[in-house]
């Protein structure tokens, strides 16, 4: 066996040393111009990190330990194609499922309760009807998933209002036959066109509305112990993996200061935001960087998402492709076999930390404003992130926010017209509610929606 490195050799190397070699070897280049770049979010991002830039507190430690992850599978309950795909998924290492339950589908819940591995029922609402209907197919395996703020959140509208929305999830908090979960979707606030930062501040301004009505609603406090945070997952590699690190360190601070635990699950899927109808197999691209985000950033379930969800039904292959994504990344590629890979990275670290501020101090400006139900009614948060998805929008507009196959190489000859078998595009529906609902909306569909009328000529 050769002898160990004496590192002794290799002295430590100041800041200030490796900036002065960088700007040698630019020859009178621009340091600032050629080698940083600043996010969305106002964070500068340098070409080099040392133990410098961890934060004073020191290295933050990530919760879930090597192979804490599992293989999930996302579907809505109402679609009979996607229910078939259940079986084949669990013989091929599918590990948990994430259910979508439209309200009049809940009694095909019984064809799914008996499945043995962990179920998450993402449920619509919160009302007595509900609760009801889920009695009759209570499963121990199956965790109930209540956020009636997300109801408010995505269609303007509470089922009844806010006080017998919040007054049912107390009910369901108590019922012994249900095993239920506090579920705090950010998910949709990314997919609107929100920053890192945003969705941070918002999904713990949205928590922290639930740990308000705890102090009066002592049948909420089980379900605040460890609630579950449902992330969509952007493409910046490194920032995505530090908003995950940083939404436990967020949760856990605020969490405690009400006295509990401070831990939470967190599931979570690639964005639609930039997935694309054209040159659609890009998408495969962006869902396997998306989900190694999500295991490095120390998600619980990852559910991955077919390359083709945009205009095709669930089918077989699609499901398989985007189960081997993750197969491959856990057995093949060793991702369960590392505990916290991205604890002491000097970049990683100096993210998280600086994301987690910067969402603090939006968070506190939430409160300061009345909180989040309230800043939601006067369309403050909805104006924020219209603000941050048009500019994002413009960069895309511009080239400057890169699809490719989409505004860069696209291919003049790829037609989807006839590919078709349900709408790309989010559906126009003009209801009366009570606050503007948070819409989700991809970057290329305006894009997408001239190419496919150019078809028809």
């Amino acid at each position: 066996m050769k002898n160990p490195i004496d590192f002794k050799d290799f002295p430590p190397i100041s800041d200030k040393a490796w900036k002065q070699q960088i700007q040698a070897d630019l020859k009178g280049g621009d340091y600032n111009e050629l080698l940083t770049w600043t996010s969305p979010e106002g964070i500068v991002v340098k070409p080099f990190y040392t133990e410098a830039d961890i934060p004073e507190a020191g290295e933050g430690k990530s919760e879930p330990g090597a192979g804490g992850w599992k293989i999930g599978y996302a579907f809505n309950l109402g679609s009979e194609k996607a229910r078939d795909l259940v079986g084949t998924n669990l013989e091929n290492g599918v590990e948990a499922l994430l259910v979508r339950v439209p309200y009049e589908e809940l009694e095909k819940l019984g064809e799914i309760k008996s499945v043995p591995v962990p179920q998450f029922w993402d449920l619509p609402g919160s009302d007595q009807k509900l609760l009801n209907g889920l009695k009759k197919v209570a499963h121990p395996k199956a965790e109930c998933l209540l956020d009636p703020i997300h109801t408010l959140v995505t269609s303007g509208n509470w089922v009844v209002n806010k006080e017998m929305d919040l007054e049912v999830l107390g009910s369901f908090a108590s019922a012994n036959e249900l095993n239920t979960c506090l579920a705090i979707h950010m998910d949709r606030y990314q997919n609107a066109g929100a920053t890192r930062v945003q969705e941070l501040a918002y999904a713990l301004a949205h928590g922290h509305e639930y740990l308000l009505r705890s102090v009066d609603d002592q049948r909420l406090k089980p379900l605040l112990e460890a609630p579950v945070f449902l992330v969509s997952m952007g493409n910046e590699y490194f920032f995505e993996i530090a908003k995950l690190r940083a939404l436990r360190k967020l949760w856990e601070l605020l969490a405690q200061e009400y006295g509990y635990s401070g831990k939470c699950k967190i599931i979570a899927r690639p964005s639609l935001r930039n997935k694309t109808l054209y040159d659609y197999n890009t998408n495969m691209l962006r869902t396997t960087t998306e989900c190694m985000s999500a295991i490095l950033g120390g998600a619980d379930v990852i559910c991955n998402l077919p390359y083709d969800t945009l205009y095709h039904y669930p089918n077989d292959f699609a499901s398989r492709i985007s189960r081997n994504q993750l197969l491959l990344l856990k057995h093949e590629s060793y991702f369960d076999s590392v505990s916290n890979p991205a604890d002491g990275s000097y970049y990683i670290e100096s993210l998280t930390d600086q994301l987690g501020q910067k969402a603090l101090e939006v968070f506190k400006s939430i409160e300061k404003g009345g909180g989040f139900l309230s800043q939601l009614r006067e369309h403050t948060i909805q104006k924020k992130i219209e603000e941050s998805a048009l500019k994002e929008q413009k960069a895309f507009d511009a080239g400057k926010r890169v699809l490719v196959g989409s505004n860069k190489y696209s291919n003049s000859d790829d037609h989807m017209a006839e590919t078709l078998e349900k709408n790309p595009f989010r559906p126009f529906r003009k209801v009366q509610t009570q606050i503007a609902p948070i819409l989700a909306k991809r970057l290329s569909e305006a894009s997408e929606r001239k190419r496919l009328e150019d078809e028809k000529i």
